[in-house]
């Protein structure tokens, strides 16, 4: 390796690019085996944040210059030490050099590995900028391309590694003095290559955020320079983030040679290195033209997804289950077979169930009280304040019997954009006691997992099944990820939310859920989907007063009233309306209550669905479907007044004069009960005593529908 670097850089121009050809990669997609690290690369990568990226450009291009030789760069290596310590980092340091008589510094963030590798992996590029005249420090220079969509790349693919645990030590550097011949990187070089520290591998982010005609990104690779041994690998690793960008984006990849950026000193110093750049064709190059509104923020994002999935693959902590014989999976949906990502819906999965009573104790035994009590018999509805028993079904497309799993049950209150595993609580662990068949021959019933529902609302059910063949990604992860991902990603998580929403015909029904803010501050939609609804129907939505005020526009929605804390939106069934760009701050919840005048013209037993969908940052971000089923006069039900909290039978005459309004149909008393209401004295005389709501009479045969989230 050699031991010195060159004395002198000559000023970076990357529109002076060495004669070697670009050469298209001939990457393609490999298919995706649905196994770590797949999944959880792939779960990663899609939380990007444009509107992440956006900012941090903003910020960095609002500095009047980031000049080396201006006051100004002092304040920006500052502020990049702030944002790295924002997102949750100890270890970020100023790395002071001096240069020409100036003194500065280079930032690093560390991120410690958690494997006993000795080796370090750079995500760098610079901080300054100049203008055409590259001695005028006091000009204005927003440098927004160059280079504040590197570094706004780093601080991203930072952001999201924060809670993952990587094998190699990481450090996200920036430097200041490039556009003055590489001064920050090349002291940066010496210093490491003196105290002897193993950089196993660099990735270089330089100018990416104009992308060429066809929309492709040049992956930067060594071709001779000072250390021609180090060839093979570079492009080994350049080799490696073409598949990364076929893999997890649709951005097509040249192969280009580094030159004229910071990757120069230490490939000098023997170290692999790489870079991602767009290419040569910014015409605001170095000029005061290079600003926010100039750079192609989706570009950005996939640079981010190839920059985060090239490090993951390279240095996550994992098992490598690409050969397992082990491919367990509980289904999203009838139609799932366990592929990865899973289509929608995602939150039905009919491997997730309730039953409203124990299972026997002796399934062969008539006298005892749940003789004939089949968990696949059908969901039932959970019941509030007594308790509920949750099963799980396993199933196996691998080629080897599926041995030592355990399942975890899991649930969480009503709502979009949910992240796991904050919205989510533990219900219990069991054991799979038996082997689970190969070949989805067959499959494995685990339960039950036993709560007491409290909330008025719905249930969000949530399973997760791993053992030592086949992890979940909770099992190498506990950092925060939105719970959409998690479920979709991952063939190990299933998914079912249940809410019996029964209503009479002009009878009321009233819900509430929460919308959610992600990890970082976004930018929110919320659309509300009653197109299946008869025209008779009326919709009150309650949304908080900011959400609307701050919101770009309405559409579908008619504002009925406000005070300062709430605003009301009607819709009339067979419509849609939808809040459209309302900010939520990180993790932020608002309340959204839906107020439903259900259809005189509706017909009994049908199911009236409306649909609540929130977007963040231009992505689904959850999606929650409000279940009416239209009950008629039925003597399979009881009926609840929502005035005087009694619970009548069909033929009471005190029911008989309830107004459709005040009507509440419920399929058991117990439901009833548990719901807070008390059985009418003339008709339900042995349930008008508290005393005896634990008791279950099931009133008739007809099913309850669902309210399902996702």
């Amino acid at each position: 390796m050699p031991q010195q670097i060159p004395e002198y850089y000559p000023p970076p121009d990357k529109r002076l690019r060495p004669d070697v050809p670009l050469v298209p990669a001939t990457t393609h997609a490999k298919k995706w085996t649905g196994t770590l690290p797949d999944k959880f690369i792939a779960a990663l990568v899609t939380r990007v944040s444009q509107n992440n990226l956006q900012k941090w450009v903003n910020d960095l291009s609002a500095f009047h210059t980031r000049h080396t030789k201006s006051a100004y760069i002092a304040q920006v290596a500052t502020w990049l030490v702030d944002q790295f310590k924002s997102l949750g980092y100890a270890d970020v340091v100023m790395h002071p050099y001096v240069k020409a008589g100036y003194q500065l510094d280079n930032v690093v963030c560390t991120k410690p590995g958690v494997g006993n590798t000795g080796q370090v992996i750079i995500v760098c590029g610079h901080y300054d900028c100049i203008m055409e005249n590259p001695q005028d420090a006091a000009a204005r220079a927003p440098g927004a391309d160059d280079n504040a969509t590197g570094i706004a790349v780093i601080l991203e693919v930072a952001r999201i590694l924060a809670d993952v645990q990587l094998e190699d030590t990481v450090q996200f550097v920036g430097f200041s003095g490039e556009e003055q011949g590489l001064w920050g990187s090349a002291a940066y070089a010496q210093y490491l290559q003196a105290s002897n520290i193993n950089i196993h591998r660099l990735i270089n982010l330089d100018e990416v955020g104009y992308p060429l005609a066809n929309s492709s990104i040049i992956v930067e690779r060594d071709i001779g320079n000072k250390t021609p041994e180090n060839d093979l690998l570079s492009q080994s690793f350049g080799n490696l983030m073409a598949q990364m960008a076929a893999d997890y984006t649709i951005t097509p990849v040249k192969f280009g040679p580094i030159y004229a950026s910071d990757y120069m000193p230490f490939e000098a110093c023997g170290y692999v290195v790489i870079g991602l750049y767009e290419g040569e064709g910014n015409p605001n190059y170095h000029h005061s033209s290079d600003a926010p509104g100039t750079v192609n923020y989706l570009y950005v994002a996939d640079a981010a997804r190839i920059t985060l999935a090239t490090l993951l693959s390279e240095t996550m902590s994992f098992i490598n289950e690409s050969s397992s014989p082990v491919d367990v999976y509980i289904r999203d949906s009838t139609s799932d077979t366990g592929d990865q990502p899973s289509g929608l819906p995602h939150w039905q999965s009919p491997d997730i169930w309730v039953r409203n009573n124990p299972p026997p104790t002796d399934p062969n035994d008539p006298n005892d009280s749940n003789y004939g009590e089949d968990p696949d018999a059908g969901h039932q509805p959970p019941i509030n304040n007594v308790p509920n028993y949750m099963y799980v079904r396993i199933h196996n497309r691998g080629y080897q019997a599926a041995a030592g799993l355990s399942v975890k049950a899991y649930r969480c209150d009503p709502g979009t954009g949910m992240i796991w595993p904050d919205h989510f609580n533990l219900l219990g662990m069991l054991p799979v006691t038996v082997p689970v068949p190969p070949n989805n021959n067959g499959s494995v019933r685990v339960g039950p997992f036993i709560w007491t529902p409290q909330i008025v609302d719905h249930e969000c059910l949530l399973a997760i099944v791993s053992g030592p063949d086949d992890h979940a990604i909770p099992d190498i992860y506990s950092g925060q990820l939105e719970h959409s991902l998690l479920v979709r990603f991952d063939n190990n998580v299933g998914q079912r939310n249940v809410n019996p929403t029964p209503s009479t015909p002009g009878g009321k029904t009233k819900m509430s859920f929460l919308v959610w803010g992600t990890t970082h501050p976004s930018i929110n939609t919320l659309h509300i989907d009653a197109s299946l609804l008869p025209p008779d129907t009326k919709i009150a939505v309650r949304v908080s007063r900011s959400m609307t005020d701050q919101a770009d526009n309405l559409a579908g929605f008619v504002l009925k009233s406000q005070n300062t804390r709430w605003s009301v939106l009607v819709l009339p069934g067979s419509a849609e309306g939808t809040i459209v760009g309302f900010p939520l701050a990180s993790n932020e919840a608002t309340h959204v209550t839906v107020e439903i005048d259900f259809s005189y013209q509706a017909e009994h037993m049908k199911r009236y669905p409306i649909v609540a969908s929130q977007e963040q940052d231009g992505k689904i971000a959850g999606r929650l479907t409000i279940e009416i089923i239209a009950v008629k006069e039925s003597e399979d039900y009881v009926y609840g007044n929502v005035r005087s909290r009694e619970l009548h039978t069909l033929n009471c005459a005190f029911r008989k004069v309830m107004k459709p309004r005040n009507q509440v149909p419920f399929q058991t008393i117990k439901d009833g009960v548990a719901r807070g209401y008390n059985g009418c004295a003339f008709c339900l005389p042995a349930y008008n005593d508290e005393n005896n709501s634990h008791k279950v009479i099931p009133v008739g045969r007809a099913a309850l529908g669902c309210l399902h989230v996702g």
